[in-house]
C-alpha cells in the first residue's frame, strides 16, 4: 500500500464473514506494517489514517498477480488534492491525451 503505513487488524484463511470476522479484529496494539501478505483464499483487514491526500496504489508485488488484477487505486481526500496541482494546464493535457480505449489485451504486464 503506497502512501501509508497501516495496522493489521486480521488476516486469515477462509471466507471473510462481515458479521463474525470483525469480532476477532485486533484493535488493541495491532502490528504496524508497510507490506502484508494476503493469505490464499483468505482475507486481510487493515486500518490506516486518512492523513495523506493523493491517489494511492495498493497492489501485489508478484508482477503477474498485479497483471491479473490484484491491484487497486484509491483517492484519499480528493478535495484537498486540487490545490496542490501547480501546473494545471499540464495536468489537463495529460488527462486529455490519456488513451483509455487502447487495446490492452496484448500488453504483457500491468506496468506496476
Amino acid at each position: 500500500m503506497h502512501g501509508h503505513d497501516f495496522f493489521i487488524l486480521a488476516q486469515s484463511y477462509g471466507a471473510y464473514d462481515p458479521v463474525k470476522s470483525p469480532a476477532s479484529f485486533k484493535t488493541s496494539n495491532p502490528p504496524r506494517r508497510d507490506t502484508a501478505t494476503l493469505p490464499g483464499n483468505g482475507y486481510l483487514a487493515i486500518a490506516f489514517q486518512l492523513d495523506n491526500p493523493g491517489a494511492w496504489l495498493t497492489h501485489c508485488h508478484v508482477a503477474w498477480h498485479a497483471s491479473q488484477g490484484l491491484s487497486l487505486e484509491f483517492v484519499e481526500s480528493q478535495s484537498k488534492i486540487a490545490g496542490t496541482i501547480k501546473d494545471r494546464d499540464g495536468f489537463d493535457r495529460t488527462c486529455k491525451t490519456w488513451d483509455t480505449k487502447k487495446d490492452i489485451s496484448k500488453q504483457l504486464d500491468s506496468g506496476i
